[in-house]
């Protein structure tokens, strides 16, 4: 981790466009979804029942970015967190991102 937070997650080559991926920050476990050179990051158990989410139906589109939960379908904005439909209640925890000398770093939003 560097003074300012940012913990490293490894090479955004190893990273598929448009899936996620299991990552590890620190003592969080974080849904990573590369789209080209960014990179979304969220917590990565759903909030309604523990689900995790990096086994769900990732979407990118123009304007929005998803992931579905694969147990009971919550679907979470990727840039924000929030939930776009339930039976999830809560969002989840954003992580800021950033690619610097090709490895993605993460840190709380």
């Amino acid at each position: 981790m560097t003074d300012d937070g940012w913990i490293a997650v490894g090479a955004l080559d190893d990273k598929p466009d448009g899936k996620g991926t299991r990552a590890t920050a620190g003592d969080a476990t974080v849904l990573l979804v590369r789209s080209g050179d960014r990179v979304f990051a969220l917590g990565n158990r759903c909030t309604h029942q523990g689900a995790p989410l990096d086994r769900g139906r990732v979407k990118i589109g123009e304007s929005l970015a998803t992931v579905t939960c694969a147990a009971h379908g919550s679907v979470f904005d990727l840039q924000e967190g929030r939930v776009l439909r339930g039976p999830a209640t809560e969002p989840e925890d954003v992580f800021e991102t950033r690619v610097v000398d090709g490895t993605v770093e993460v840190r709380p939003a």
